[in-house]
């Protein structure tokens, strides 16, 4: 499989078996069932012949409730008085916003059990005969709603920035920040250049940054099984984002971790754009610093190498590397062995390149194909060598 990828194939992308059933394990399934199960189109994860499974319902932007807390987005900054407190009000404002798609993602599936059917496709699912009951009306042994959680490394960042910047360093008052937020750091180079240079980032295994991951994506997950579904079954987390990294930053004024507005969250639960300033070693090592298992809705890791610096012994340590994240209990890897000046040739010269296809947040595309702010995107991604 690695060898594959070395040559510059975006296929195939690498699960870890035994994570991915521990997790269905934790949520339900005996261990005959949880060993047959699908990477659904991605790398949302549903049991095979006995699921009616809605991923990705929906995508959650991590990155909005702060900055409404910071004053950026049309109410009032905080007074929290520390990062603790910070954290506690930002975690009240995304239960409410988890509890707002509960309530719609129930009201759907209720509509559906109301208006729609499925007999043929009910006739090959497990327990949709057994229980005389359609798919949609909640035959399905297993009836989970998996969601998703975008631009959580950028959130882990911005974070430990506003940590040193003000209530360490008390440089800026929290209001403040916000308003150089919203300004999009014009005028505030200086600030904009210590966060992006000189404070710590998701990434390079970094203890105190990777603990503020682990907190946040636990909190997530804790939150999630306090609901069910309208058929009685799980709400189950996910951090991937397919496009939505790239959809959602458009939308997204700038952040405290140096992101200008509009540029695409980070992509999956790796690192940010071009933060991983310690190698690949250390960008696994954090990637896999928190518990994966019970992200049974999806967890994508990118990693990206120079094709041309690539050689047999690159391989080799390759597959350590490999290894060890899965040893480590990472979820899902996916690699490209692409050069970053091939990759700026197609975006000069598209229809010579029609062919190349890059991995994005779970899935491959043609580079070509990608809008301007993702391909500046993928080309940003830290470019390792081995």
């Amino acid at each position: 499989a690695l060898a594959a990828l070395a040559k510059g194939y975006t296929h195939p992308a690498l699960f870890n078996d035994e994570v991915i059933v521990k997790g269905l394990m934790h949520y339900g399934l005996p261990f005959e069932e949880a060993v047959s199960y699908i990477h659904s189109t991605c790398v949302e994860i549903t049991p095979i012949k006995r699921s009616s499974v809605w991923v990705a319902s929906p995508y959650h932007n991590l990155v909005k409730p702060l900055l409404e807390l910071m004053g950026v987005m049309n109410e009032p900054a905080c007074d929290a008085d520390s990062l603790d407190e910070l954290i506690g009000l930002y975690q009240q404002k995304l239960r409410k916003r988890i509890q707002y798609s509960v309530e719609d993602q129930n009201r759907q599936q209720m509509e559906r059990a109301a208006w729609y059917t499925h007999p043929l496709v009910s006739c090959f699912v497990d327990d949709c005969i057994a229980r005389g009951e359609d798919l949609d009306h909640g035959g399905a042994k297993y009836n989970f709603i998996e969601s998703s959680f975008v631009g959580m490394a950028n959130l882990v960042d911005s974070l430990y920035a506003i940590d040193r910047l003000v209530y360490k360093e008390k440089k800026l008052s929290l209001a403040e920040f916000g308003k150089i937020l919203r300004e999009d750091y014009r005028g505030h180079e200086t600030i904009k250049n210590e966060i992006c240079y000189k404070l710590p980032k998701y990434g390079n295994d970094i203890e105190d940054v990777d603990r503020l991951f682990k907190r946040l994506s636990e909190w997530i997950v804790d939150e999630m099984a306090r609901y069910k579904t309208w058929h009685g079954s799980r709400f189950i987390p996910s951090m991937f984002c397919w496009v939505m990294h790239d959809q959602m930053g458009q939308t997204t004024p700038a952040s405290p971790d140096g992101r200008l507005a509009a540029f695409p969250l980070g992509d999956g639960s790796g690192p940010a754009q071009g933060r991983e300033h310690k190698g690949p070693t250390a960008s696994i090592l954090s990637s896999t610093s928190w518990p994966h298992e019970k992200f049974i809705g999806g967890i994508a890791v990118n990693l990206k190498f120079s094709k041309k610096l690539f050689s047999e012994e690159s391989l080799d340590k390759l597959i350590d590397l490999v290894r060890v994240f899965f040893l480590r209990g990472g979820f899902e890897l996916q690699i490209n062995v692409v050069d970053r000046e091939k990759l700026l040739a197609a975006q000069k010269n598209p229809d010579q390149y029609r062919d190349l296809v890059v991995r994005i947040g779970g899935y491959s595309d043609y580079f070509t194909n990608l809008s301007p702010t993702m391909q500046d995107e993928v080309i940003l991604r830290t470019e390792h060598t081995l």
